[in-house]
C-alpha cells in the first residue's frame, strides 16, 4: 500500500480523522479519483468534510488534501 486515504470531520485538523481506506493505487491521481468516489458514503456515515492522503512511502507525509466545498489542494 503506497497511499492512505483520512477523511477528516473538521479540515483544519489533520488529527480529526473519522474513516481511513487503502486504495489499491501506485499513482497519486488515482488515489484522489477513489477519495472522490468514497466521499459522499463519508459525508454522509461519519460526518466528513474533507480528505486527506499520505504518501506511505515519505513516513505518511501527506501528499494531498481536499475540502468538499473546494478544490483539491496538492501539497507534495
Amino acid at each position: 500500500m503506497r497511499y492512505q486515504i483520512e477523511f477528516l470531520r473538521r479540515p483544519a485538523d489533520e488529527d480529526s480523522v473519522c474513516l481511513t481506506r487503502a486504495p489499491e493505487a501506485y499513482e497519486l491521481r488515482i488515489a484522489e479519483f477513489q477519495a472522490q468516489a468514497w466521499s459522499a458514503q463519508a459525508q454522509a456515515e461519519h460526518g466528513a468534510r474533507a480528505w486527506q492522503i499520505r504518501d506511505m512511502r515519505k513516513k505518511g507525509r501527506i501528499v494531498s488534501v481536499e475540502l468538499f466545498d473546494g478544490d483539491v489542494r496538492r501539497v507534495h
